[in-house]
């Protein structure tokens, strides 16, 4: 479910894309600005549903987080009776939304015999494989019908919607430092689940209760760009370009097919450049003729 996610929507979708997902059906949450149009100007070889869905409860746009806390608040004391009465996991307006659309969803769209898989993941969270490993090698791998990924937020202080969202943000939680603080968060995951244990959904981390298994974060993480910060004090301590390394943020061109020059050749230096790294996005011609200046012989 997304709204005024605009400038990371195409790298989002295009990323998972490479991943090897096939499907995404993007509920648009009153929508406020040109995300419908970016969904569908895509070209990537999966099938995209939009959703658009109008105004429902409230929505906090513009607050601090300070007054956004106050709203919520104020809104948990006025339905608390009604949500606890039904026992319905729910801390705010949008996890209400979130908790009403994806039980229609997925109900009527996904759950079915478990020939497939599904993740419910938000648009500041893309799951990393580290290796080159695609989803299916994780799904098809599974002891269980749903896989946790353990949750690792992302420094995104300084963030420019004008630049590719992934390049601009490598330093990450460690979980070790995760665990010390503990409070919930060494437990926080993402999950994706088999069609045929889908049912019935609980919220956006487990989806469903029954067997599962966390994934070790050196095969498979999520990796989550919360914007703003939420301000808790993990340290950010490690250093993480297992995204940017994967895929070029701007063509998607997987860098692990590119086979660096070997042997004698009359090309110039830029040319050899360009023949190791053919995407020009990650290494344009003009800047690797300005590189090879600097550091070739008169």
């Amino acid at each position: 479910m997304s709204r005024g996610d605009s400038p990371r929507l195409r790298e989002w979708v295009e990323y998972h894309s490479r991943l090897g997902f096939d499907d995404f059906y993007v509920i648009l949450d009153n929508p406020v600005d040109d995300s419908e149009q970016v969904l569908l100007s895509l070209d990537v070889p999966a099938k995209i549903t939009i959703d658009v869905r109008a105004a429902s409860g409230e929505y906090y746009d513009g607050l601090t987080p300070a007054e956004r806390w106050a709203r919520v608040l104020a809104w948990r004391k006025a339905n608390g009776s009604r949500l606890t009465a039904q026992g319905l996991p729910v801390v705010d307006p949008l996890a209400l939304r979130q908790l009403e659309y994806f039980r229609e969803v997925l109900s009527a769209v996904y759950a079915g015999n478990g020939d497939s898989w599904v993740a419910v993941i938000d648009v500041d969270e893309f799951i990393a494989l580290p290796g080159g490993r695609r989803i299916q090698d994780i799904t098809s791998a599974a002891r269980s019908p749903r896989v946790r990924f353990l949750n690792f937020n992302f420094d995104t202080s300084g963030n420019d919607d004008t630049k590719p969202f992934l390049a601009q943000h490598t330093m990450r939680w460690a979980r070790k430092d995760v665990e010390a603080y503990g409070q919930g968060w060494e437990h926080r995951v993402k999950t994706i689940a088999r069609n045929d244990a889908l049912l019935p959904f609980t919220s956006v981390h487990p989806i469903s209760k029954g067997p599962c298994e966390i994934s070790d974060p050196d095969v498979a993480r999520l990796h989550h760009y919360k914007i703003p910060d939420q301000g808790l004090p993990i340290p950010y301590s490690t250093k993480d370009t297992t995204l940017i390394n994967t895929l070029c943020s701007r063509c998607r061109t997987p860098i692990e097919a590119f086979e660096p020059f070997e042997g004698e050749s009359n090309l110039g230096p830029a040319e050899v450049l360009m023949q190791a790294f053919p995407c020009e996005h990650l290494f344009p011609l003009d800047e690797a003729e300005s590189m090879t200046q600097a550091t070739s012989p008169r």
